[in-house]
């Protein structure tokens, strides 16, 4: 029996998604025995200026790549690739530029920690590399090859976390050390793969090419601009208001919850190609299927949230010393929000190319993050901007679907519904117990009577199909034993 090409690319995904998100995770407790929460801190800020810089430099391009990959001839697709790396790299050096000579007014007038004029420019350096990278695995996993996408995954970030441990552990070089080692992890895949993919250098740079894309891009500039300020507006406030050891606290919270969101990202990989594949058909009939194809990988994606969200104290305990048990609540109330993400995450906007209201909607977003940013951090501290950016995503969302639908539409079933409904209120109901101390072996019943319902609900509404997985199961014993 052949194995559907879906389970093994989903197979082959998932290798790399383990591997990059528990590697970090997993070296918590060897990091915060030689980082501080200050550095942790230091670390968010750096890396919040890092990825607005490298959303800049990309002008929105590696969007429209993927949207325009399915639209080209192979000849174009990696000329345009070529052409896209050439033209970014270009401003990526008139930024760092920028910020080499500037770093000491931005680090005292924007971010108002004189620490940071240190590892600005290295953090900037380091996420625009990363970016860069996001081409090479757009261009893999719209080829559908994931094989190799995995090997280029597990080869970064094998990479990006030893060389950051060997200046941190070994040569003492702290926060500096972290940074400069996840950027040297990143440049090498980067030189790498340009020039196996590229060699023998028999591409050209198409400024036609270039100009079209742009003409699709540029205005989704502003969303990317306001979209990084949304993401990282959180971080900043708190750095603002409160301490930075308060900000490393809430980035420890955000980078467990996290893995969720790039756990979704990983089950994009593998359903993202057909979606874009069956949105060009012309045959209704496949045009409407989206939806019932959609349902098991939003079960998939959002299963990842509600377990780490129910079980974030568990999580803690075993990763990180006493003094970051406090990031637990975090840890829930955002995994709430990076659920609701599942809709964001449809290219139904993108492919209609309303380029322009994305741009409004993510304006609008970050309006609302703001409002509600402000005044909750002041208030509730960590908690409020917890709060205050999962309701504002949530709502952002709920816009995005809205708009989506109308342009796109998506026939998702009720049963999507219903387990978004379980899921909200399984996590409402552990944040109210917590507040409530109740005792912890009640807490403990109550995740794992949610946790049993969960998976009732997979099963009797036949997304968790039992013969499919004894089969699938069943074929990995035998290619096991070849």
């Amino acid at each position: 029996m052949e194995t559907p090409l879906y389970l093994k690319n989903l197979f082959w995904y998932l290798i790399p998604f383990v591997i990059r998100q528990f590697l970090p995770i997993i070296t918590l407790p060897i990091l915060t025995s030689y980082l501080s929460l200050n550095d942790f801190g230091l670390f968010a800020l750096a890396i919040s200026y890092g990825v607005f810089g490298s959303g800049i430099v990309n002008l929105g391009l590696i969007n429209v790549y993927e949207r325009i990959f399915f639209e080209l001839s192979p000849t174009l697709r990696k000329n345009l690739l070529f052409t896209i790396l050439i033209f970014t790299f270009s401003i990526f050096l008139f930024a760092l530029s920028i910020t080499y000579f500037f770093s000491d007014t931005i680090a005292k007038f924007i971010f108002r920690q004189n620490q940071l004029k240190e590892i600005l420019t290295l953090a900037l350096a380091f996420q625009t590399f990363k970016t860069f990278n996001q081409y090479f695995f757009i261009y893999l996993k719209n080829y559908e090859n994931a094989q190799k996408y995995t090997y280029l995954a597990i080869f970064e970030s094998i990479l990006m976390i030893g060389i950051s441990l060997y200046f941190v552990v070994e040569l003492s070089m702290g926060i500096y050390g972290f940074i400069f080692g996840q950027f040297l992890g990143v440049l090498i895949i980067f030189l790498m793969t340009f020039c196996l993919l590229f060699y023998p250098f028999s591409n050209f740079f198409e400024l036609e090419l270039l100009r079209n894309q742009l003409k699709v891009s540029l205005p989704l500039t502003p969303r990317i601009f306001f979209g990084v300020i949304n993401t990282q507006f959180d971080r900043y406030m708190l750095g603002l208001i409160t301490t930075i050891g308060g900000v490393g606290l809430y980035d420890i919270g955000q980078k467990i919850a996290n893995t969720t969101f790039s756990y979704m990202t990983t089950i994009q990989n593998v359903y993202s190609p057909q979606v874009y594949k069956r949105l060009f058909s012309k045959n209704a009939q496949v045009r409407s299927s989206i939806g019932p194809y959609l349902t098991p990988y939003f079960y998939l994606s959002i299963s990842v949230c509600l377990f780490v969200g129910i079980f974030s104290h568990e999580i803690l305990y075993f990763l990180t010393p006493s003094e970051f048990y406090q990031a637990a609540p975090i840890i829930s109330i955002l995994c709430l929000l990076y659920g609701f993400y599942f809709f964001g995450k449809q290219p139904q906007l993108l492919y209609a190319k309303k380029t322009g209201l994305i741009s409004l909607l993510t304006l609008v977003s970050i309006t609302l993050n703001i409002i509600l940013n402000i005044p909750l951090i002041h208030y509730f501290g960590m908690m409020g901007a917890a709060f205050a950016t999962t309701l504002a995503g949530v709502i952002s969302t709920a816009i995005y679907f809205y708009f989506g639908q109308k342009y796109t539409h998506i026939a998702y079933e009720k049963k999507v519904y219903f387990i978004l409904l379980f899921f909200v209120a399984s996590i409402i109901i552990v944040l109210i117990l917590e507040e409530l101390e109740v005792p912890y072996y009640l807490f403990l019943i109550s995740k794992i009577i949610i946790s049993f319902a969960f998976i009732l609900i997979g099963l009797t509404n036949q997304i968790i199909d039992i013969k499919k997985i004894k089969e699938y199961i069943h074929l990995l014993n035998q290619r096991s034993h070849v």
